[in-house]
């Protein structure tokens, strides 16, 4: 496949938008305070961490691999509430306020976690103003982007929901590849329909249109897209 150079300067939009990824929400600060709270362990691929219903007793803080939020939908299909990476923390609002989680969170591969206790992290808090605004930051960016995701799910068709993720794995994953951008992500036809929330054959009409019209390609496993300028203006007329 050749060396890659890590795409930077062709997305559009500046520094601030490169780093507001959809559904990806991860700690801004504070992530060294955090990991020296709690325990390091290592999980494996799909390890439930905590239940939908559950009061959990502790939160996580992902340092590698990754996490979903799960829920299943009325159809019985999986919605990918949230995707959490590195850096990303996870069931610390429910924990902390002993709510019921209405998801279920579970990794999807090999995943290395600080396991945080509630009772550790609600000293931290009470003694560490900047640890309790990193947290309240966080919560925050989870809340307004499960909005700015359901007002996209209302408002268009699965079409456009595609175009969206993939210039959200674009400018999360996308690096250069002779004038392209390649998504250097595997990226499952399963794991695409759980974030948008569709069926798989819809996720398949969806890309196939979308390499019909040379806008998407697969090289080496790998999806690639041709152009992100042209695919952005796909999805505008699609809006």
């Amino acid at each position: 496949m050749g060396e890659f150079t890590f795409w930077e300067e062709n997305m559009a939009g500046g520094q601030e938008e490169k780093e507001k990824f959809s559904r990806f929400v991860h700690m801004r600060h504070s992530v060294e305070p955090l990991i020296r709270l709690g325990e390091r362990r290592r999980y494996p691929k799909n390890t439930v961490l905590i239940r939908a219903g559950e009061v959990p007793s502790c939160c996580y803080l992902v340092l590698s691999g990754q996490v979903v939020a799960v829920k299943e939908t009325e159809e019985g299909n999986e919605l990918f509430f949230y995707v959490m990476e590195e850096n990303s923390l996870c069931g610390e609002a429910n924990a902390l306020f002993a709510r019921p989680l209405p998801v279920l969170f579970r990794t999807t591969m090999p995943s290395e976690l600080v396991r945080i206790d509630k009772d550790v992290l609600r000293r931290a808090i009470e003694t560490d103003p900047s640890l309790s605004m990193a947290i309240l930051e966080c919560m925050a960016d989870k809340f307004f982007e499960a909005m700015d995701e359901n007002e996209k799910i209302k408002s268009h068709q699965a079409a456009w929901l595609l175009c969206d993720l993939l210039i959200t794995f674009a400018k999360r994953y996308g690096i250069g590849y002779d004038g392209k951008i390649l998504i250097h992500k595997r990226l499952s036809i399963e794991y695409m329909t759980n974030l948008l929330g569709v069926n798989r054959a819809t996720t398949v009409r969806s890309i196939r249109a979308l390499k019909d019209m040379n806008l998407l390609e697969n090289i080496n496993g790998f999806y690639c897209i041709r152009s992100i300028e042209q695919l952005k203006r796909h999805q505008e007329h699609l809006a």
